[in-house]
């Protein structure tokens, strides 16, 4: 008859913050850079004390869900930020033409983003892709480019497929190739017509996206970012 009994666990305040937190990340609600609220205000929203949450933190940061930067915040990690990536990152750095090769992988993923958050874009959503894309214009008319409003505007993009692998591969990628591509992107950037290509092509996806037409917000991506690796080509060689 004992055997049929197991002796009640009462469960840690930290393990259920960690719980907490694990779904919002799982479910798509906390997304890869995001950036979490300051150590006081989760104190108060999670009514706990400050030893559990520190401890509930520490765990999530050994469990690869987030990172804390000294005095920057508490910021959300990808999924792919734990992988192994030392090897890849070696290959590249002998060889920057597979960087091109990754791009093609990016391509892919976010022709199928463009696709899908055509669909199935909220008015949030389709909102904040419309506010990442006019950061590249300034007040002045002038055009701007930079690789965060880049980033953002296609983690925009991604977010409003609703897939949160998609959302995390698509940060992977970029945070990945962030260190071979943003020189080379941003160089020539600084070219008129190169910007105005790139915004020109950038609000040609807002409005294929806006106009749920998922074909064309498809196409309007592989032609953008088979542009940008031609760049990419063009500068290696």
């Amino acid at each position: 008859m004992e055997s049929l009994f197991q002796e009640v666990q009462v469960e840690k305040v930290s393990d259920k913050i960690v719980d907490q937190l694990c779904r919002l990340i799982q479910e798509g609600k906390l997304t890869p850079g995001h950036r979490l609220p300051g150590e006081r205000k989760l104190i108060e929203m999670l009514g706990v004390g400050r030893s559990s949450l520190r401890e509930a933190l520490n765990k999530l940061e050994t469990l690869g869900y987030i990172e804390i930067r000294k005095r920057k915040g508490i910021f959300v990690r990808s999924i792919d930020s734990t992988l192994q990536l030392d090897p890849l990152k070696k290959l590249i750095q002998e060889d920057q033409h597979k960087v091109v090769q990754l791009y093609e992988v990016r391509s892919d993923i976010e022709q199928a983003s463009a696709f899908a958050a055509a669909s199935a874009h909220t008015a949030a959503d389709l909102e904040t892709i419309r506010n990442h894309l006019n950061r590249f214009t300034e007040p002045s008319g002038a055009l701007t480019f930079s690789w965060q409003h880049d980033l953002d505007f296609h983690c925009a993009i991604a977010r409003a497929s609703h897939n949160l692998f998609r959302v995390h591969a698509t940060i992977g990628i970029l945070d990945f190739a962030r260190e071979f591509i943003q020189p080379i992107l941003e160089g020539f950037a600084l070219s008129a017509t190169h910007s105005a290509t790139i915004v020109e092509q950038h609000r040609a996806i807002y409005t294929a996206i806006a106009a749920r037409d998922g074909a064309a917000a498809r196409e309007e991506m592989k032609i953008h970012l088979d542009w940008t690796n031609q760049k990419l080509v063009e500068h290696l060689n």
